[in-house]
């Protein structure tokens, strides 16, 4: 493959990209605008910020008009980003760095969890405390998933033989599911969800891909290169309010009435406030990396994109 074609050349490009719109945002003028959101899946603890950021109208405050929308998959999220369908998606910048390699115009401008959160989620009533412990074991995986490309990878650098790992391919919708029903003995997937002591449905530790070196930053915000050029201050305007609302959350402990907010604005949706209060300190622990810390929430460390880019170079 040539240097022209690899992650790793597109993702520089990338981050020169989102310094020029620092640079960029601070001259915008000042303009109302709508603006459409693709969230990754239906509501759960983590799009909790978006709701309180609408509910204070902290969002109305900078004229902009929010609409989101549930998704069904950050794959697919950034797709309709990429087709200029919404303005900003709420997805693993993983995916976003995968989807740029293939050619999607589209860029991070955001990193709420800058740790990568993926790994193996698993149950050690059935003996699993190490990566080595899944020999002999059943994993669930589904191949859409974020997390599968670095399947080998992680079982090659953690010391685990392949060939001694039952890896069952499940539905997307239908993984965690299966796991919680004591069907499996661990899954990959995000880690934080499913680790919360006393809230999830299973008992279960992590083991992330992290501790094996596979550093990829979680989720942020991504948007098309087009709207970077031409609607700078808008996303001045909404990152800005987003990283407002974290901020409330994290540093000022308003994380019951930011879940109230999503409760409020998704009342269908039968959520329990506990558990979605547990989904959005779970990953506190992922909001930071030595590179990051000391500076403002939502900022990427160009060192910690380098470490993901090396990962990802290696699946090519």
């Amino acid at each position: 493959m040539s240097n022209e074609s690899s992650i790793l050349t597109r993702m520089r490009t990338a981050v020169c990209g989102l310094l020029l719109v620092g640079t960029a945002f601070a001259g915008a003028a000042n303009a109302a605008e709508k603006v459409r959101v693709r969230l990754d899946y239906l509501p759960y603890g983590m799009h909790a910020p978006f709701y309180y950021a609408l509910e204070k109208g902290w969002f109305a405050e900078k004229g902009l008009e929010v609409e989101m929308d549930d998704g069904n998959g950050g794959g697919p999220a950034i797709a309709l980003v990429a087709g200029q369908k919404y303005d900003i998606a709420y997805a693993s910048l993983g995916s976003m760095a995968i989807a740029r390699d293939k050619g999607m115009p589209v860029k991070a401008i955001a990193a709420v969890a800058r740790k990568g959160d993926f790994g193996v989620v698993a149950d050690p009533s059935r003996g699993i405390n190490t990566p080595r412990d899944l020999e002999g074991k059943s994993v669930l995986y589904s191949s859409g998933s974020f997390e599968t490309p670095f399947i080998d990878v992680y079982l090659k650098r953690a010391g685990v033989d392949k060939s001694k790992v039952k890896l069952i391919s499940v539905d997307l919708a239908a993984k965690v599911s299966t796991y919680m029903a004591g069907k499996a003995d661990a899954m990959m997937t995000t880690i934080p969800l499913y680790t919360m002591k006393g809230v999830s449905p299973r008992d279960s530790i992590g083991l992330p891909y992290s501790a094996v070196g596979i550093n990829v930053p979680s989720f942020g915000l991504v948007t098309h290169e087009n709207t970077i050029e031409t609607r700078p201050k808008m996303l001045a305007d909404f990152v800005g309010v987003f990283q407002k609302s974290w901020l409330a959350i994290y540093r000022g402990g308003e994380v019951e009435p930011a879940v109230a907010a999503l409760l409020k604005n998704r009342p269908n949706s039968k959520l329990d406030p506990a558990v979605m209060k547990a989904q959005v300190e779970s990953f506190y622990p992922y909001l930071n990396t030595d590179a990051s810390k000391g500076k403002p929430l939502l900022w990427m460390p160009p060192s910690d994109w380098v470490d993901g880019i090396a990962v990802l170079e290696e699946l090519k």
